[in-house]
């Protein structure tokens, strides 16, 4: 079933044979045994990549749900025996940066069988991540919706503008790409002031954004922690953004239903004694 969903989100067998660190002829026979017991084709190959069957669509279906129940009853077997529950987790790329070094090595002192992953994204990824069931929990900007997700506080931030001190500078925003809560703020707050036209330069990396603001590229609007960790931050002039858009909240959040595992309720107490 794993190599089945691996085929199928990467369009390839090859792609899958990376994902899954194995030789590809594994993964052909993985999938011809699932064709041998169904008594029916699961993927149609061509030099264009595979792609699932009408049969295999069910299949995929079933699969996932399969593989979801799995990994949550081995989780939640993993934390009743005291093994060490895995945490996967997903956060902003500039909480990742600033924020959460020394919550995570907290976190790891107190639960140090419990093995902790991390990926980094816009929240709107994220929050689909979570929901999706592909991330148990998620570092992202506020509002959070409580029909669907328990969240707690994790962190308040300041929003700011960085422009560069040397020389003209370019009247583009330079940002995440869209998704990322902050570039909303900073298009909610243009469009107040009467610059909804304004050019957006999308970026992949906090650190690239603020290189190129210092080169008067553009200017950017992000967390005031995050932008005073930068390394020429001294190059850069930050100004608040005006109310209602300076003051952003970051939240851990987790699916509604989701039963949180030993690692996962002790980040919830760390970041409560820290708020």
């Amino acid at each position: 079933m794993k190599t089945l969903v691996a085929v199928s989100d990467t369009g390839s067998f090859s792609g899958a044979a990376n994902v899954l660190h194995c030789v590809q002829s594994n993964v052909t026979s993985r999938i011809r045994r699932l064709e041998d017991h169904f008594g029916q084709k699961v993927f149609q190959r061509s030099k264009a990549g595979a792609r699932l069957t009408n049969f295999g669509e069910r299949l995929h279906e079933k699969a996932v749900v399969l593989l979801q129940q799995f990994e949550a009853a081995e989780r939640d077997l993993l934390d009743a025996a005291g093994a060490g529950a895995p945490l996967s987790l997903g956060s902003m790329e500039t909480t990742a940066a600033v924020r959460l070094p020394s919550v995570l090595k907290e976190l790891k002192d107190q639960c140090p069988d419990s093995p902790i992953s991390l990926e980094t994204g816009p929240t709107g990824d994220l929050l689909a991540r979570v929901w999706d069931r592909k991330i148990n929990a998620a570092f992202v900007a506020g509002p959070v919706d409580a029909d669907r997700f328990r969240s707690v506080k994790a962190f308040s931030e300041q929003l700011v503008c960085a422009r560069t001190k040397s020389g003209d500078q370019s009247e583009t925003l330079l940002a995440f790409r869209s998704g990322c809560s902050y570039r909303a703020s900073a298009e909610a707050w243009l469009r107040s002031v009467g610059r909804s036209d304004t050019e957006v330069a999308e970026m992949g990396t906090l650190e690239g954004i603020l290189g190129c603001v210092e080169a008067g590229l553009g200017f950017a609007v992000g967390p005031e922690s995050a932008i005073r960790g930068y390394r020429n931050a001294d190059q850069l002039s930050l100004s608040p953004l005006p109310a209602p858009f300076s003051d952003v909240a970051t939240y851990l959040v987790w699916r509604i239903d989701h039963r949180p595992v030993q690692s996962h309720r002790q980040l919830i107490d760390i970041l409560n004694d820290r708020n």
